[in-house]
């Protein structure tokens, strides 16, 4: 061979081509064998001058080549003990490969390391009396592959799915080893084998943190629930009852077997029938829930309506009359989110309740403003959200009770308060009442604050709110702080307080300039820092320093802000130390697709989808990404569900076909996405099961 070969390391080419060269000198291949080019160690590791040192180190990254060298059968016949200088690695790699020597498996039979075992166990060559001694290994997935190879267990031909369930169930392990977290949310995102659920209704130690996780959350599938139904655990139960994806017919079934009236009157899957048979249950609540579950039949709502309770019977009589478009004065009191053609019908019939209700349209609340019933202008005049120009219509009022009223709100202007109401001797005793601290029954302020509005009855409002400012008090900064239009400049003022409530109360105001909430954000006072946190104009530098404030409240509101950064969000939505912090990143709808993904990957995915139920649903693919993570865990139970599902990508059912677990190749076999090609090779499976299911898929694909 030419002496003048010039550098290898600069012409790769050349490398390669010397690599491949038998001739090539022994040494010259060693150091080609720590090349970066891999074609180029590919070709020394095939190479017959290769020294055997180096080709045995090659042979686990290259065991085919290896296998494939004419020198290496000359090799096994010079060193009868060659088999046992083979490094680990390479063993391991050689061993998964179809030409290994049989005398090799026989020669590694009683090899103690797991991956060579299982190795052994997936060759479909390996004999029989190897399998045997393999049954006897300390490793239960070794001694159960052991048990199914083809060359010891044999074909099966027929009932293969009933043998598969008999398998798994036999092999499912304790909730401890099982990774019951990452199992809890398959159980919400995909279908899983009834069989499954069937053993952790029925083993004990799936009880406490898996079965009741799943059992509550909204997201479990159906069939997941249908099966949990059959736990003796009350608890289990009962969330059961209430889950809205319990399928009807478990919770009619259930109703004559579990004792949870209260959650199943409350479900809105709950059949009528059960509804009706509850509605004769001696608990007060339990017929109020029926009442007003919709899916109770009228007739039996008009039964409870003349019930003795008169709880229950109110119940069911506002039912019936929202049915028919009535609404009674109490339920639209208790209801502030009730919707303004409900007020407009129930003005004639409860005008004082409608005058009150903040949700009364605009130009009805007008029409009571001027009505000739002093109680309804009253009412009018507390609204919080009255309009100013009706306020101020009001505060000129002849009633006296009505001006106060206005004095009151909220929504008044100071201008209007402090210029015209604060004259009014009817009005500006309440006014300084609230402005006044409470000690004792007593309010020290009010005097003093009287002569304040006196004194300056006739000043510019600016020093009316300057005097009070300086010589009213700290009730007086409070309530000032409060009040929507203060001025910016008093705003800024008071932020500089030593009064922790005054500088909560600005920090609150949306009036307040944005250096006074950044300097309110460094409070030492965890609860103004919260309340510049909840101020929707705190800009987005301050909430992302907050994000990482100590307290936990601070954090919580900063959560819900939907401007925060995706990074600042995600980190919020999976923080150890506060659940309700993660609750409200979790439930914001600035949280990025993709850091919900990494969420449903992780330790709080079952949180998320418990909050966020039908997150996958709208996003099918996020949905795959998840599942192929989970497609390969290191637990054996979660691959096997995960990649049986059709989402998960061609190239992992591809690599997973060459999985050393037979479970995972099984799952694989099963998977309605599998492709001709991978199921003619796991047909040749070295696996009792993966074969027949293999096969089985294949036969139906001829007859499709």
């Amino acid at each position: 061979m030419d002496d003048t070969i010039p550098p290898l390391t600069k012409n790769v080419t050349q490398a390669q081509l010397v690599a491949a060269e038998p001739s090539t000198d022994p040494e010259l291949l060693r150091e080609l064998a720590l090349s970066t080019d891999q074609q180029t160690r590919q070709s020394v590791a095939g190479n017959p001058n290769t020294p055997v040192d180096v080709l045995l180190r090659l042979g686990a990254e290259f065991p085919s080549e290896l296998l494939d060298n004419p020198v290496f059968p000359l090799l096994l016949l010079e060193n009868l003990n060659l088999v046992a200088e083979i490094p680990l690695s390479t063993l391991r790699s050689i061993l998964r490969q179809k030409n290994v020597p049989v005398y090799i498996l026989e020669q590694v039979a009683d090899q103690a390391d797991l991956e060579v075992q299982l190795a052994l166990v997936k060759n479909v060559q390996t004999p029989k009396g190897v399998l045997n001694r393999l049954t006897q290994s300390r490793h239960s997935q070794v001694v159960e592959s052991a048990r199914l190879h083809i060359n010891l267990a044999g074909e099966l031909t027929e009932k293969y799915e009933q043998r598969i369930k008999e398998v798994i169930k036999g092999i499912i392990p304790s909730a401890r080893q099982a990774g019951t977290g990452y199992l809890a949310v398959l159980a919400q995102i995909c279908p899983v084998p009834e069989f499954m659920v069937e053993h952790w209704v029925q083993d004990s130690s799936y009880k406490d943190f898996f079965c009741r996780a799943i059992a509550d959350s909204p997201a479990t599938f159906p069939n997941v629930l249908k099966h949990l139904a059959n736990h003796t655990d009350d608890y289990i139960w009962y969330s059961i009852a209430q889950n809205p994806n319990t399928p009807t017919e478990t919770l009619r079934k259930s109703f004559t077997e579990k004792q949870a009236p209260t959650a199943l009157a409350r479900n809105l899957n709950t059949p009528s029938d059960v509804l009706e048979s509850l509605s004769t249950n001696q608990d007060q609540i339990v017929r109020i829930r029926v009442a007003e579950n919709p899916n109770t039949p009228l007739n039996v709502v008009k039964g409870l309506a003349k019930d003795t309770d008169i709880h229950v019977a109110n119940a069911a009589a506002r039912v019936i009359g929202e049915q028919q478009g009535e609404y009674t004065a109490e339920a639209v009191r208790k209801n502030p989110k009730t919707p303004p053609y409900v007020l407009e019908k129930l003005a004639q019939k409860d005008p004082r309740s409608v005058c009150k209700h903040p949700n009364t349209p605009p130009e009805l609340l007008l029409e009571f403003s001027k009505s000739v019933d002093e109680r309804l202008r009253e009412s009018v005049a507390e609204n919080p959200n009255a309009s100013v120009s009706i306020l101020e219509e009001l505060a000129q009022d002849d009633s006296s009770e009505v001006r106060r009223q206005v004095s009151i709100n909220l929504n008044t202007p100071i201008s209007l308060l402090f210029k015209q109401l604060a004259r009014d001797a009817s009005v500006s005793r309440a006014i300084a009442y609230r402005m006044s601290s409470e000690k004792y029954g007593k309010y020290p302020e009010v005097e003093s604050i009287l002569d304040i509005l006196a004194e300056e009855s006739t000043s510019p409002l600016e020093t009316i709110l300057q005097r009070l400012a300086q010589d009213g008090g700290e009730a007086a900064r409070l309530f000032l702080a409060r009040r929507f239009d203060l001025p910016a400049n008093f705003l800024a003022q008071f932020a500089e307080s030593t009064k922790v409530k005054v500088c909560e109360a600005v920090a609150q105001n949306l009036n307040t300039p944005i250096s006074s909430l950044e300097k309110l954000a460094q409070s030492p006072d965890p609860k103004v820092r919260e309340a510049v946190a909840q101020n929707p104009n705190t800009p987005i530098s301050t909430l992302e320093k907050l994000a990482r404030d100590e307290d936990g409240n601070v954090r919580m509101n900063v959560a819900s802000k939907i401007n925060l950064s995706a990074e600042t969000l995600e980190e919020l939505a999976v923080e150890k130390s506060f659940n309700l912090v993660r609750r409200n990143a979790m439930l914001n709808p600035s949280l990025p697709k993709e850091a919900v993904e990494r969420i449903l990957c992780g330790e709080y995915a079952t949180e998320y989808l418990k909050l966020n139920p039908d997150f996958l649903s709208r996003h099918p693919d996020s949905l795959a990404v998840t599942l192929n993570h989970y497609a390969k865990s290191q637990f054996p139970l979660v691959s096997f569900i995960a990649l049986n599902q059709p989402q998960i990508s061609q190239e992992l059912l591809q690599e997973k076909s060459l999985s050393i677990s037979w479970l995972e190749r099984l799952a694989v076999a099963q998977n309605p996405q599998a492709t001709q090609q991978i199921l003619i090779q796991l047909a040749q499976d070295s696996n009792q099961l993966v074969r027949a299911a293999a096969k089985n898929r294949l036969q139906n694909l001829s007859q499709s």
